[in-house]
C-alpha cells in the first residue's frame, strides 16, 4: 500500500490515507505513527483489502517517506 495522503497529526499520531499499487483499491489507517519504523517496516507489510497483497508481496520497493520530526526528538 502506497500512502497517498497524511492529516490529522498531532505530535507522532496521525492518519494515513493510501493506495494499493496492485488492485487500485484504497484504504484509510487511523493510528498511524510518524517514526522510521512505522515507515520502513509497517506500511510495506499492510496488506490490501481488495487483493491481499502488500508492497513487498508485489515485489515493489516501497517509496521512502520521511518523518516530520527528526528520529529520537521529544515531542
Amino acid at each position: 500500500m502506497k500512502v497517498t495522503r497524511r492529516y490529522d497529526q498531532h505530535r507522532r499520531d496521525l492518519s494515513i490515507d493510501m493506495i494499493c499499487e496492485g488492485c487500485g483499491a484504497t484504504d484509510t489507517y487511523t493510528s498511524a505513527y510518524d517514526d522510521t519504523n512505522f515507515w520502513v517496516n509497517v506500511v510495506p507489510n499492510f496488506k490490501c483489502n481488495g487483493c491481499d497483497k502488500s508492497t513487498k508481496d508485489l515485489g515493489i520497493e516501497p517509496t521512502d517517506t520521511h518523518t516530520r520530526y527528526p528520529e529520537g526528538m521529544q515531542i
